[in-house]
């Protein structure tokens, strides 16, 4: 039985909507990347989701979920917010608010909600060239018992038991790292909160950030180029892609490392054999539904907690603003109820603490 693979952002609700497939993830197993079990009800847009599947329809787009597993890059406290580069430092490393990213409600305003000091979860698109985290979903949290990386080594010393990510130096006890760890190993680490007396963020546990599907799994990838050598020989996500015979989508962009793409194929023993290649801009500047509006967003099912003088209402964990929504006939916004179905498409608000619907359609 043909088998799927799915890793991205979350850009959609009814089933969960990755790389353009619908999954229905009502039986899969839901947990985050410590082996934690989690509600469906945590899922929110913007996460960085790795879902195995059964087959994928490539006609309807559609699959079943088995099992779903949550991944963010950063966890840890802010220590810079730059408001007119769109940029905020945590653990050390970049992080660019962009037209895609989405902020909890309570963080009103976006970045500028952002505190010095103020411990968040962030859920980005890597890249790992340029050491940029290209956030998609910003969730504060307090009192965390432990921060998280995830990253590239670089500058391994193990004489000191240290290494780099990005511009953060972290040190390790014996035990804490894998054997054999080497630099450009892709690594997710847990840290404690407290840094060491010389600065240094303390490795309380590592393991490998990347995944490697299995012979003859349609997958399909939505990640930054980490090294180019040829269109049938690049690396994604870890998976050394073949795209030579694929159907290119360049969006007058050139393939290269540091590069957003989107692919996908069937593995063929160790390689991702492309059928179908989009390349979706850099990530360290403005580009591909990064810039201009952003992301869109599909969101498909019933309404609850309406409000009619603010115009919004919730799908599922999302709350989604009516206010400039062109409404399918012959529903209109005096339609509008709790518990009635629709499905919405927008990109989100100008703060990114609501999706701005652009179209609402009332299911019969």
């Amino acid at each position: 039985m043909s088998a799927g693979y799915s890793s991205g952002a979350i850009t959609g609700f009814g089933s969960v909507v990755v790389n353009g497939v619908h999954f229905d993830e009502s039986t899969a197993r839901i947990h985050d990347a410590d082996g934690n079990t989690l509600s469906r009800d945590v899922l929110r847009l913007g996460m960085t989701v790795e879902i195995q599947s059964g087959a994928i329809d490539s006609t309807a787009l559609t699959a079943t979920a088995q099992d779903v597993n949550v991944i963010s890059d950063l966890l840890g406290p802010v220590s810079a917010v730059d408001l007119t580069a769109s940029t905020m430092t945590v653990l050390g490393q970049t992080v660019r608010i962009t037209a895609s990213t989405l902020f909890d409600s309570s963080l009103a305003g976006g970045l500028s909600a952002i505190a010095l000091g103020q411990k968040v979860e962030v859920y980005a698109i890597f890249d790992p060239v340029n050491t940029v985290y290209a956030a998609r979903l910003v969730l504060p949290r307090s009192n965390p018992d432990h921060y998280t990386l995830r990253g590239v080594v670089s500058g391994w010393d193990s004489a000191q038991r240290q290494f780099q990510m990005g511009p953060a130096t972290l040190t390790y006890a014996a035990d804490a790292v894998p054997a054999g760890l080497a630099n450009g190993a892709t690594l997710r680490l847990r840290l404690s909160t407290q840094a060491d007396g010389s600065g240094r963020w303390v490795v309380t546990t590592a393991q490998s950030a990347t995944y490697l599907p299995a012979d003859g799994t349609e997958a399909e990838i939505e990640a930054v180029v980490s090294s180019y050598t040829s269109l049938s020989s690049f690396v994604v996500a870890g998976v050394t892609v073949d795209a030579s015979a694929a159907q290119l989508n360049a969006n007058g962009l050139t393939l290269a490392a540091g590069v957003r793409v989107e692919v996908e194929g069937r593995m063929q023993g160790t390689v991702l054999k492309a059928t179908k290649l989009e390349l979706k801009g850099s990530e360290d500047s403005a580009g591909g539904d990064d810039s201009g509006g952003g992301q869109e967003f599909e969101l498909s099912g019933q309404i609850g907690s309406l409000d009619t003088t603010a115009q919004t209402f919730v799908i599922r964990t999302q709350t989604v603003s009516y206010a400039q929504a062109a409404f399918e006939p012959p529903g209109t916004a005096a339609n509008l109820a709790n518990g009635l179905k629709v499905e919405v498409k927008g990109v989100r608000s100008s703060d990114g603490t609501l999706v701005t619907a652009s179209e609402v359609k009332l299911d019969d």
